[in-house]
């Protein structure tokens, strides 16, 4: 098949993402690298589109200071480039939360950005962060009344026939028997994101020998916006060059492809491997058994939960001081601190103890919005404790 007939319908699916601790100069490095870059792009072929999601996280503190971001991005979506996504306010693996806190992550997403995008924020599914998915978290967003969720591979693949190199029908689940689970091609958006093909040809002629197998088939990729410009310089060269190539269909256009029932859906991440699977490991860059680091963080973590939730059995949540403790919260659950203490990838004991002071802040806040009036059964020694024992875990690694 030669270059000029690859016209295979394809999906991108954009996830961009800053943690609420970010560094105000990467910050802008990042945005005149890649956000501002891929926004041109676009503006220069009209006819191309992608599906996007952007923390509320991210949102926030483009408001502040680069409201020309989030300008040029609204005003794709009217013109029909850009298709936005939900999620986790600030980037919470949401399986590892509860589903009460869950579910405020996402509403609190879709409040902020439809706040900062105006009547263009129309998300019609939702991108889970890490695509960190489970059967309980399916049901959570189809009740909230999404029409589909980005998904793993990994997540559906033991369901005959999936997966599929492209897409021909949507995977459907019991758990949650409204909401189509579009799962994203794990090779192709592997080799895009980890820069794998020599050139956009290359890709192509991969794009090619799919759609030979499958001819009717939508190859679906998914990966982080930062890929394009950040984590490679002047990348979004190669996927402007690749949106030209392609029929770039957004996600809610596939929407029209027959339902296929499965019977399994897994617990995973897009870091989750098959061992990890058997192993009984879902989600093994940010809980995985035997890192002590990962545990700490963790029981910290469902401690902060369990404190917030006291708060809001005791006190009305429209109260100034509760609304706070709940944002701090929020803001603490973000997965940055336990992805740094991965064994896996990069390790930075600086951001692990930015991350739990945050959550330790968060959770003065809750306390605070107790007061003393109200016998909380969890004393701020616990955490105290955990502290020191967390640095003497990281002092190991001086």
């Amino acid at each position: 098949m030669s270059l000029e007939n690859t016209q295979i319908p394809f999906v991108v699916v954009l996830h961009a993402y800053q943690p609420p601790t970010q560094k105000a100069s990467i910050l802008d490095r990042i945005i005149k690298n890649c956000y501002l870059p891929v926004a041109q792009a676009l503006e220069n072929n009209p006819n191309l589109k992608i599906t996007l999601n952007m923390n509320a996280s991210l949102t926030e503190m483009l408001e502040d200071d680069y409201l020309v971001v989030v300008e040029k991005y609204a005003e794709l979506a009217r013109n029909g480039q850009v298709e936005f996504l939900d999620s986790g306010a600030y980037h919470p693996i949401l399986p590892l939360i509860s589903p009460k806190e869950a579910r405020k992550q996402i509403k609190m997403n879709r409040k902020i950005n439809s706040s900062i995008f105006g009547n263009v924020w129309k998300p019609r599914g939702l991108w889970p962060p890490e695509l960190a998915v489970s059967e309980t978290l399916a049901t959570l967003v189809e009740s909230l009344g999404y029409e589909y969720m980005i998904v793993p591979e990994i997540a559906i693949s033991s369901n005959s026939p999936f997966p599929t190199p492209l897409l021909t029908r949507l995977p459907i689940h019991p758990s949650a028997p409204k909401l189509f689970l579009i799962n994203r091609n794990r090779e192709v958006s592997n080799n895009i994101s980890f820069r794998k093909y020599p050139s956009y040809r290359n890709a192509l002629e991969h794009f090619g020998q799919l759609r030979n197998v499958q001819p009717e088939g939508i190859l679906v990729f998914a990966s982080d916006l930062e890929t394009f410009g950040e984590h490679h310089p002047k990348y979004e060269i190669f996927l402007t060059q690749i949106l030209q190539s392609t029929n770039t269909q957004t996600v809610s256009e596939i929407l029209t492809l027959p339902r296929q029932p499965i019977v399994e859906f897994r617990s995973s991440s897009w870091s989750t491997s098959e061992e990890d699977i058997y192993r009984d490991i879902p989600y093994p860059l940010w809980a995985y058994p035997g890192n002590s680091i990962h545990e700490l963080l963790n029981f910290h973590s469902d401690l902060l939960s369990e404190t917030l939730e006291f708060l809001l059995a005791e006190k009305d949540e429209a109260e100034y001081e509760v609304k706070m403790a709940l944002k701090a919260v929020a803001k603490a659950q973000h997965s940055c601190q336990t992805w740094w203490a991965s064994a896996r990838d990069q390790y930075n004991t600086e951001l692990i103890r930015k991350g739990f002071d945050a959550q330790r802040a968060a959770l003065d806040l809750t306390l605070m919005a107790i007061g003393s009036e109200s016998e909380h059964p969890i004393p701020k020694g616990l955490s105290d404790r955990i502290s020191k024992r967390l640095e003497r875990y990281l002092s190991r690694f001086r």
